[in-house]
């Protein structure tokens, strides 16, 4: 069985008929969710739809490719800061690699350590519909005008979500130079056998990002109803606004932002809501959930290699692999406030183990459904993170009765202690942070975080403050964007067969 092994070979694999293709994994070749065959194009709306399931299958992932939102994309942007780690005493060692940070030049970053291989298959995929669209060639496109602009626009964001979090994993973060390094390859059309694409820069990266983000919102063709697992307006404005603040541009952060807390049918979750309302089941679940992965049944879900089975406790009531808890610090974070909501999203362990002391350490976000975790859904935006990012970029506009207001709103519906309610004379950007910390744990945003407010990552500093941590070598305790170790490898198949790609600097 092989799998995409390059950007072009990937890229490429698209223009072929995906059922019959040996570039691709079985789960690849389902019908219907890869599209017809290239060489009888896409005909109409109805081969549209096709490509469509399969462009939204890529973001989902399943259980032979987990490197994106399937797994890996969580576990890259929590596990290498300092609010999670890997749970070394009786983990499966599959949140293992960001954890130690020991990897070097020598190794080959594969399918499931490197967030590489099933982004680019998202945006082959949306190449292909949005390319079909453009063509003008299908047969009903008068007739099914709204519905082709539709996935036209969806295909868009999606692309812009998988070149973004590839842009923010492998460049160097935006504010750090204003985008003039190295960022990855962008491809926004099928690419031929023999393309060699060089890295654009950071800058580049997200000119094209912001292009296909802004099209897709102002085309008027995005739905503004929720639908489990499709993207709207509202979630494409969110992840605008998350580009926004990655690139330091507050006043556009705050102004989008804006649109989505005034203008959408999502409220936050209330105090007494918030607990239950991560079970999909739940009636108030949606309401907060501008975005997610649902999962409905065995043939679409990711079985044991999943986020939600990575993050469940194995003595737990559903079991899981249990490779992920909160790190001792972040437990006293959390536990310093006893009536936060946000205690009781954590889970101590089955077994009581007395390495924590009866401490809530399970991220419990994506809870059992009939007694499953695998048929958790997977949260990607949401409204909370849209309200404090709001705060964020209000604080640093120079707006702090704004910020208060904002993140207030957050602090209201998570502790019922007044106390912990901000004024515009003490409002900080540090409280700010720790309400983000505090709501955004496990949800893969920390560590994009530290690196793109040149923050220092600090794990502990000696055995005093080691906490539940295993032993770290040095420079895997404590490190800002400046590490050797922050922009890790591209995978070295990629570098093979494409020499125009360059490496990212030598360990």
């Amino acid at each position: 069985m092989k799998i995409f092994k390059t950007l072009y070979v990937a890229t490429v694999c698209m223009t072929m008929m995906i059922a019959a293709s040996s570039c691709v994994n079985n789960w690849l070749d389902q019908s219907p969710t890869d599209g017809v065959e290239a060489e009888t194009a896409i005909k109409n709306s109805a081969d549209l739809a096709n490509v469509r399931v399969g462009l939204y299958a890529a973001v989902k992932g399943n259980s032979d490719l987990v490197n994106y939102y399937a797994r890996q994309m969580f576990v890259y942007g929590d596990m290498r800061g300092e609010d999670i780690q890997y749970e070394h005493k009786a983990g499966s060692n599959r949140a293992s690699f960001y954890y130690y940070m020991d990897y070097t030049t020598e190794d080959n970053f594969t399918r499931t350590t490197a967030v590489w291989q099933v982004p680019y298959i998202v945006i082959a995929r949306a190449n292909r519909l949005i390319q079909a669209v453009e063509s003008g060639d299908l047969t009903d496109k008068e007739e099914a005008k709204d519905i082709i602009n539709q996935y036209d626009a969806e295909a868009r964001v999606l692309r812009a979500m998988a070149l973004f979090d590839l842009t923010r994993i492998y460049g160097k973060p935006y504010t750090q130079d204003q985008g003039a390094s190295l960022g990855v390859p962008i491809a926004t059309s099928t690419l031929e056998s023999t393309a060699k694409p060089n890295r654009s820069t950071v800058a580049k990266c997200y000119e094209t990002i912001e292009d296909d983000l802004t099209t897709a919102i102002n085309s008027g063709s995005l739905v503004t109803k929720t639908s489990v697992g499709y993207i709207n307006l509202w979630a494409a404005k969110a992840l605008l606004v998350r580009v926004y603040l990655t690139k330091g541009e507050w006043g556009k952060a705050l102004s989008t932002a804006e649109e989505i807390i005034q203008g959408s049918p999502y409220k936050l979750w209330s105090r007494s809501e918030y607990v239950s309302a991560w079970n999909k089941s739940n009636a108030q679940h949606t309401n907060e959930l501008l975005f997610e992965i649902p999962i409905n049944d065995k043939t679409d879900w990711t079985d044991r290699e999943g986020i939600a089975y990575i993050y469940a406790d194995k003595d737990g009531t559903s079991p899981g692999y249990g490779d992920v808890i909160v790190t001792k610090d972040f437990s006293n974070m959390l536990t310093s406030d006893p009536l936060d909501i946000r205690n009781d999203i954590l889970l101590a362990p089955g077994d009581k183990q007395s390495t924590y002391a009866g401490n809530k350490v399970y991220i419990n976000k994506m809870p059992p459904v009939d007694g499953d975790v695998r048929y958790a859904n997977v949260p990607l935006l949401r409204l909370s993170e849209v309200y404090l990012s709001a705060a964020e970029a209000a604080f640093q506009a120079g707006d702090k009765i704004k910020a208060t207001s904002l993140l207030n709103s957050i602090i209201s519906n998570r502790t019922s202690d007044a106390n912990k309610l901000v004024t515009k004379d003490n409002v900080t950007l540090e409280r700010i942070y720790i309400e983000r910390r505090k709501e955004l744990v496990g949800e893969g945003q920390r560590y994009f975080d530290v690196i793109r407010r040149d923050e220092t990552v600090v794990r502990y500093t000696d055995t005093n403050n080691r906490g539940w941590h295993d032993i770290l070598s040095e420079d895997a305790r404590t490190f800002n964007r400046n590490s050797k170790k922050v922009l890790p490898l591209i995978p070295v198949g990629e570098i093979n067969a494409n020499p125009n790609i360059e490496q990212n600097p030598a360990y």
